[in-house]
């Protein structure tokens, strides 16, 4: 049933495209995104993926005008789009959680109150199954303004490339900060590769800081914020901040991840390991395993430096010492924006479309493209990837999956009926198995919000933290020059936001 409904899309969107694309548009109501781009400007763009575009438009019922953002720049691109009100698009694509910038700009009224369409199930089936908690995580001043982007909670953790580990000696997933930085020693300095160069190193880094998060979890100094005697802190306040610090610091100092990381694009930041320059990768665990699907592939082929007769791996091992960042449950989330949506009809448009990409066929045509190019239906009516081994960057429907929010009832949708490769397979394993009972999560996620210091100030505030950071690992600071970041971050308003997460958070747990 569900492979012909969307067989009846796919055809009706094909003969769409025979109408001229501007009298296709004007057929249909049109709403305009800003959407991350991860690709390199490849994002529906590839071949075949007009018949993507037709089928999604054609199933939703709204043409839809994307404005890609480059990843790397995009809290930069975010800011100026905010700016620019005569041009606002409709929906905008934030990343990561609430922050100030987003909480201030809601205060002043620039994004829709969603709360009562989002208890529509008639009309929004999928949007209305967003759990209370995470619509009041995303709430301001009572208002829910944002649709998350429902991601997996254990996503994150470290990846590292099975057959060097074997060249250099080591048999066992590394289980500790030092046993990590051992790793990177020997993939930086014992020709892992065995062409005799001095041509690798141990960990690919990028500007998007991301895996100093990750690792500082392994140190145990929490996601964000920890809670301690009972209290609320930020983490740049623990010792075991500063020793990850250091870590990391160490790790740049003696070459073991790359020197210029602050310069390398996200769109470009797996080409290291895909290449043969790393071995370690430090990100969500799909970015792993799409790196073990680059190895495998017929056209980007990559014997093991092992056994050239087999291909090269990954070994998604995910945490280490037992901890890993959590994400928020979701992974950014989406907002309707009041100088774009104008009327309630263009909200309406924009959450009809939102809502219809999370149905069956929708997330089937998103995560698998199209039958016959990028899948086929096998004997046992399995979703079968075997015989189209393309590389993820080339596909039809890259890029889709970011107008994808993942919002609806899990129970109640029956799963793909996928046949699993090894590399997937191994993905799920780390999610059930390690990721997810590894996890640790903000514990101030739920107040950050509230409070009127982070709404005014929070921008500033994170920027100082991450910028310090970078400085010091870079050594273009020192460690005077780290506490004189974190006195100023105190002064202009930390100090304050301490005070007001912790009164929201013993509010919240008054018995």
């Amino acid at each position: 049933m569900k492979r012909r409904a969307l067989a009846t899309v796919l055809a009706a969107a094909m003969a769409a495209t025979m109408i001229p694309a501007m009298a296709f548009a004007e057929e249909m109501p049109t709403i305009t995104l800003l959407v991350p781009e991860y690709n390199a400007g490849k994002s529906l763009k590839n071949e075949h993926a007009d018949e993507v575009i037709a089928a999604y438009e054609s199933y939703t019922g709204i043409h839809a005008d994307i404005k890609w953002g480059d990843n790397g720049v995009y809290s930069e691109v975010l800011g100026t789009t905010l700016m620019d009100y005569d041009n606002m698009p409709m929906i905008i694509t934030v990343q990561g959680a609430l922050n100030g910038t987003i909480a201030d700009a809601a205060n002043q009224g620039a994004f829709w109150d969603l709360s009562e369409y989002l208890n529509d199930s008639e009309r929004f089936p999928n949007l209305s199954t967003i759990a209370q908690s995470v619509r009041d995580g995303l709430s301001v001043g009572g208002e829910v303004i944002g649709i998350p982007r429902a991601r997996e909670l254990g996503r994150y953790g470290l990846s590292y490339r099975k057959d060097w580990a074997e060249k250099v000696g080591i048999t066992e997933d590394p289980q500790t900060p030092e046993e990590v930085y051992q790793m990177l020693k020997a993939f930086t300095y014992e020709d892992p590769d065995g062409n005799g160069v001095d041509d690798t190193y141990g960990m690919e880094m990028t500007k998007y800081t991301g895996p100093f998060d990750i690792i500082q979890t392994w140190f145990g100094c929490g996601n964000g914020w920890v809670e301690q005697d009972g209290k609320l802190i930020p983490i740049h306040q623990t010792p075991e901040y500063k020793e990850a610090l250091d870590w990391i610091k160490k790790c740049y100092d003696e070459g073991l991840m790359r020197s210029d990381w602050v310069t390398i694009d996200t769109s470009e930041w797996s080409n290291g390991c895909k290449k043969g320059e790393a071995g370690v990768f430090i990100d969500v665990m799909d970015s792993g395993r799409r790196i073990w699907d680059y190895f495998v592939n017929p056209d980007t082929y990559t014997p093991s430096v092992v056994n050239p007769d087999e291909p090269a791996s990954m070994v998604l091992q995910g945490p280490v010492g037992g901890r890993t960042l959590a994400t928020s449950g979701y992974n950014g989330f989406y907002v309707i924006t009041t100088d774009g949506a104008k009327t309630e009809e263009d909200v309406i448009n924009c959450l009809t479309f939102l809502d219809k990409l999370n149905d069956y066929d929708m997330r089937l045509l998103a995560d698998y493209g199209l039958e016959g190019v990028t899948y086929e239906i096998n004997e046992e009516g399995m979703i079968d990837q075997t015989n189209f081994q393309m590389e993820s960057s080339q596909t039809p429907h890259l890029g889709l999956n970011q107008m994808v929010s993942y919002t609806y009832d899990e129970q109640a949708v029956e799963p793909f009926p996928v046949v699993k490769s090894e590399r997937q397979l191994a993905l799920e394993d780390c999610y059930y198995n390690r990721t997810r009972p590894a996890a640790i999560s903000n514990p101030a996620l739920a107040y950050i919000a509230s409070s009127e210091t982070y709404t005014k100030e929070g921008t500033n505030l994170d920027a100082i933290i991450s910028e310090a950071r970078t400085q010091y690992i870079c050594g273009t600071i020192d460690e005077e020059g780290l506490q004189a970041a974190w006195d100023e971050w105190a002064e202009v308003g930390g100090n304050d936001l301490i005070e007001e997460i912790n009164e929201l958070y013993a509010a919240a747990h008054e018995e």
